[in-house]
C-alpha cells in the first residue's frame, strides 16, 4: 500500500486514513501499453488476460518461435497478384452559337481486373477431436470429422495438405462519363456531371484464406447426469456444424453512379459563390456476411457454414455543398493579397447500414494453431453506418498571395463518424467524436526557377476522442483518447 495526500491524488475506495492522507492499493500503471504487450504481463495486469484466449500472459513478440516475418506466423501470410488493364477515349465539344452556350466532354474507360491468390486452409484444431470417450466416438462413428480435425494448414507449412492457389476475380466493365457546362450569363455557370466509378477490394479482403472450426454437442449415456468417463461417458455427438471464417478472392469492385449539379456565380474578378447537389448510387458493396459452401479435403467434401466479405447490398449517398471563395483585390497595396475560402458539406446515407459487424479475422500461434478469442463471438450489431463518413464537414481557409509570398492557413472540421466496425481490443464498433484540425503552408518564390516553403500539419494538436457502442440500441460510452503529432516539413522546389 502507498500513502498519498488528498491534494496529490484521489481515486478508489478509502481503506484507512487520517485528516490529510489515505491508503490505497499500490499498482504499477502501464506508461507504454504497446510495450507491455511485447514484454508480456506486467504487475498491473492479471495472469489470464492474454488476448489470444490462452489463459496466460501475452507472449513477447521477440520470443515467439517459427515466425516467418516479425510477429507473423507463416499461416498469417499470403500472396496475391493483381492485373489491371485500362484504356480510355475522350471527346471534347462546344456549342457557342446557341441561346445558352454549352461546352463539355464525353469519355469511356474500359477496365479489366484479374486476381490470383495463394493462401491456406486452416483445419479445425486437434482439440476438436476430444479425448477419452469423446475421441473414441468421433474416431469410430465420424471418421471423416476426425480426419478433418488435423489442426494444421494446407499451405505447405505442415503435412496436412498442400498450398492452395486460386484464379479469383476476372472482372471487366466500361465506365462512361459526361461533363457539361452551361453559360447562363457572363458571370453564372451551371455544371452537370454524370459518371460511373469503381472501388477495388483490399488485399486483405481478397486473400485465399479460410479458418475451419468444428462444433457439436456431446451426448452422454445418461443426459441427466454430469459426464464421467467411467460411469457416464460420451456415447454420441449431435448438432454437428463445420463453420469457417473466410476471405474472398472472388470479390468484385464496388460500383458507383455519380451525379453532380452545381451553379457558380463569379460575382467579382477573384470571387465566387457555389451551391452544388450530388448523389452517389452504390452497388456491389463489400460487406461481411454468412454463406454456405463445400470444402474439399483429403478426398472428402464437407458442408461449411462460412462468414466473410462478399458483394452484397446497395445504397445511396446524397448531399449538398456550399462554397465561397474570394481574394480581396480591391484593398490597397499589400492588403490586396488577402483572401478567404469557406465550404460546408452535408450528406445523408441511405441503405448503406451494415447488416453485421463481426470481422472474421484469422490469427495463428507459432505452431499453426488458430487463435480463438471468445470476445469476437458476441457484440455483433446491425445497422451500423458506412465507415469513415461524417454527415457534416466544414472548411475555412485564410489565404494570402502577394508578389513572391503565398500563404495558407486552413481549419478543417468534421462531425462524429464510425471509425471501425470492430476495434481490436473490445471487438465493438468505435466512433470518433467531432474534431477539427489546423494546417498551414508558407512559400516564397526566390526566382523563376526556385521556390522554398514550410508546411505545418495539426498545429493545434487536438485530442481525438472516441466512443464504443455497447448494445444494439446504440448506447455509447467514452473510450480511449489520443493525440496525433504535429508535423513540419521544409520544401525546396526547382523548375527548369
Amino acid at each position: 500500500y502507498e500513502r498519498v495526500r488528498l491534494d496529490d491524488y484521489y481515486h478508489g475506495e478509502v481503506l484507512q486514513g487520517d485528516n490529510n492522507s489515505f491508503l490505497f492499493p499500490k499498482m504499477d500503471l502501464a506508461k507504454n501499453f504497446g510495450q507491455t504487450l511485447r514484454d508480456g504481463c506486467g504487475t498491473w495486469s492479471a495472469v489470464g488476460n492474454a488476448n489470444d484466449g490462452s489463459g496466460a500472459c501475452a507472449k513477447e513478440y521477440r520470443d515467439l518461435n517459427n515466425r516467418a516475418d516479425g510477429p507473423f506466423a507463416a499461416q498469417d501470410l499470403s500472396s496475391t497478384e493483381e492485373k489491371r488493364t485500362e484504356f480510355y477515349v475522350r471527346g471534347d465539344f462546344a456549342f457557342d452559337d446557341i441561346a445558352v452556350p454549352i461546352k463539355g466532354n464525353l469519355g469511356l474507360r474500359y477496365v479489366n481486373y484479374q486476381l490470383q491468390s495463394t493462401g491456406f486452409l486452416a483445419l479445425p484444431a486437434l482439440s476438436s477431436r476430444g479425448t477419452d470417450s469423446l475421441a473414441a466416438v468421433i474416431q469410430t462413428k465420424y471418421p471423416d470429422l476426425y480426419k478433418l480435425a488435423a489442426g494444421g494448414t494446407s499451405n505447405g507449412v505442415t503435412t496436412s495438405g498442400i498450398q492452395s492457389t486460386v484464379d479469383g476475380t476476372d472482372y471487366s466493365t466500361v465506365l462512361p462519363s459526361l461533363n457539361l457546362a452551361f453559360s447562363l450569363s457572363d458571370d453564372v455557370v451551371m455544371r452537370f456531371g454524370a459518371s460511373k466509378g469503381l472501388f477495388y477490394p483490399s488485399l486483405t479482403q481478397t486473400r485465399n484464406t479460410m479458418l475451419l472450426g468444428l462444433d457439436y454437442t456431446k451426448v452422454l449415456q445418461d443426459p441427466s447426469k454430469a459426464q464421467d468417463e467411467t460411469t457416464n461417458p460420451v456415447v454420441d455427438i449431435k448438432n454437428i456444424e463445420i463453420s469457417a471464417g473466410a476471405q474472398n478472392p472472388y470479390l468484385e469492385p464496388e460500383t458507383a453512379i455519380n451525379l453532380d449539379l452545381s451553379t457558380e456565380w463569379y460575382f467579382a474578378k477573384a470571387g465566387s459563390l457555389t451551391v452544388g447537389l450530388f448523389s452517389k448510387n452504390l452497388d456491389n458493396i463489400i460487406r461481411n456476411r454468412g454463406f454456405n459452401l463445400d470444402v474439399e479435403y483429403a478426398g472428402t467434401s464437407y458442408p461449411v457454414s462460412a462468414y466473410g466479405p462478399a458483394n452484397t447490398g446497395s445504397g445511396t449517398i446524397k448531399g449538398v455543398e456550399l462554397a465561397y471563395s474570394q481574394f480581396y483585390d480591391f484593398l490597397p497595396g499589400a492588403w490586396s493579397g488577402l483572401g478567404l475560402q469557406l465550404n460546408f458539406t452535408y450528406l445523408k446515407q441511405s441503405g448503406l447500414e451494415s447488416p453485421e459487424s463481426t470481422d472474421g479475422n484469422i490469427r495463428f500461434t507459432a505452431d499453426g494453431t488458430a487463435i480463438v478469442d471468445s470476445r469476437n463471438t458476441f457484440r455483433a450489431f446491425t445497422g451500423l453506418p458506412l465507415q469513415g463518413y461524417s454527415d457534416k464537414n466544414f472548411n475555412i481557409v485564410g489565404m494570402y498571395e502577394h508578389n513572391d509570398i503565398s500563404f495558407r492557413l486552413a481549419y478543417t472540421w468534421r462531425s462524429a463518424y464510425l471509425s471501425t466496425q470492430r476495434e481490436s481490443e473490445e471487438f465493438v464498433p468505435a466512433y470518433a467524436k467531432a474534431s477539427g484540425q489546423l494546417d498551414m503552408s508558407l512559400f516564397y518564390t526566390i526566382n523563376d526557377n526556385w521556390k522554398v516553403g514550410v508546411d505545418g500539419t495539426n498545429l493545434l494538436n487536438p485530442e481525438t476522442q472516441t466512443q464504443y457502442q455497447l448494445n444494439q440500441a446504440g448506447t455509447k460510452t467514452n473510450a480511449f483518447n489520443f493525440t496525433t503529432d504535429r508535423r513540419y516539413s521544409l520544401t525546396v522546389r526547382a523548375t527548369f
